[in-house]
């Protein structure tokens, strides 16, 4: 969004309580804010008055407010989604992180609000550059989320499931089932015994946790090795990104996340490097060669991919994901996994832990040579407080690090 332009938000308070701020975020500088009564209102009201933002507030019962924002988010995913609540359970708040952008606490100020919503419309400005938007249009037929994806989200947000129809649903895509199960009993988890049938791959590690495995294979499935290819194993990459979500999860758990953030840091590991395969299989001549430049002039390849491409694999990758609505987090983890020092945040989130479990982890090996790492930035980890944690941290990522030189784990 240009400086020039108008934000128009649009400002929901059943109860009134939140005026206050709502007069702040109305008083900055080039936003017009409208404020509404009744979430019934909304949906009528957008059809006139051509919001870039919503806010909601929610009370006790804050599921009328998650169904809306759901359906926004279907229907008009360009709204950056913003909800206050206080009273968030467990289930609710794991819905909340997919359907809103940020999520503040009931008692925060204007100035709060302010805050979130530029970050999200900064995370936005950058994701969508034309540069990006150029690129990915130049793929040709881009993948879909998948339709067992998109039931499985159903039958979560429902929260009647039990974990026999949950694996009916898998099963109905059998190659997926096949290779859920190929993972779960991989070195990847670690069980003690074979497991042998979906549901109790299901009851193991979780509804949320295989959704998203199957996810990052859809997707790598999508971006196959052609013989032109030499540079190194897509599925290789695609071991290694399963490995750092493993370690950004136990990351993010020894730090205190939530098992919800927990889950946000395990999707963004599995797809942080999925930008690489997209920019590898479009040209994948160029791309090798553009490796061997990155090793005869010392740099990164992140830095080559923005300097010849116009876009790094992170970027390539974190507009995928928006344009398929994934959440927030997810989105933002994976395009600043490089540069996590460019979110404002003082907490650890999901994404320090895939910014940590990608530092630690040795990078994929390449036959150019190129530098495909990422660098610690210990300047932000001090910024958290948590830089003293970094050799504990490290001790988790050896074992992950054994698992990848080993060529074991997820295949």
């Amino acid at each position: 969004m240009g400086s020039s332009q108008t934000c128009r938000i649009l400002f929901c308070d059943s109860k009134l309580s939140h005026r206050g701020a709502a007069h702040e975020v109305g008083s900055h500088p080039g936003w017009d804010l409208m404020c509404l009564d009744d979430e019934s209102e909304v949906q009528s009201r957008l059809k006139y008055y051509d919001s870039q933002v919503l806010i909601v507030v929610a009370y006790q019962q804050p599921y009328k407010a998650l169904g809306l924002l759901k359906t926004i988010a279907e229907e008009r995913p360009g709204i950056v989604r913003i909800l206050i609540s206080g009273h968030l359970t467990p289930a609710s708040s794991a819905r909340a992180l997919e359907v809103a952008h940020q999520t503040l606490p009931d008692n925060s100020s204007g100035a709060q609000v302010i805050a979130a919503i530029e970050y999200v419309l900064k995370i936005e400005g950058l994701v969508n550059k034309s540069a990006i938007r150029d690129y990915i249009s130049g793929l040709g037929r881009l993948p879909t989320l998948p339709t067992v994806y998109r039931t499985l989200n159903d039958a979560l947000n429902s929260d009647v499931s039990d974990a026999r129809s949950i694996a009916s649903i898998i099963e109905q895509d059998p190659a997926i089932a096949a290779k859920i199960m190929q993972l779960v009993n991989s070195a990847l988890f670690g069980l003690r015994r074979q497991i042998s049938r979906i549901d109790e791959a299901v009851t193991i590690i979780g509804v949320r946790m295989i959704r998203d495995l199957m996810l990052a294979t859809h997707l790598f499935s999508r971006y196959r090795q052609r013989d032109s290819w030499t540079a190194f194993s897509f599925a290789k990459l695609h071991q290694r990104s399963m490995l750092v979500a493993r370690l950004a999860q136990q990351i993010g758990a020894d730090a205190g996340l939530d098992r919800n953030q927990q889950g946000q840091a395990f999707l963004a590991g599995l797809l942080h490097d999925f930008g690489i395969s997209v920019l590898a299989n479009k040209d994948p001549e160029a791309y090798q060669a553009l490796m061997d430049k990155s090793v005869r002039m010392g740099q990164p390849m992140y830095a080559m991919e923005k300097m010849r491409l116009g876009l790094t694999h992170a970027e390539a990758a974190a507009y995928l994901l928006g344009l398929w609505n994934l959440p927030f987090s997810v989105v933002e983890a994976v395009l600043l996994h490089h540069f996590p020092s460019a979110s404002p945040s003082t907490r650890f989130e999901p994404l320090s832990a895939v910014h940590l479990a990608d530092a630690l982890l040795p990078a994929i090996a390449n036959g150019p040579g190129a530098d495909l790492s990422c660098r610690l930035s210990e300047s932000y980890l001090e910024r958290l407080g948590v830089l003293k944690n970094v050799p504990r941290w490290q001790m988790m990522a050896n074992e992950y690090r054994l698992k990848l030189e080993a060529g074991k784990g997820a295949r």
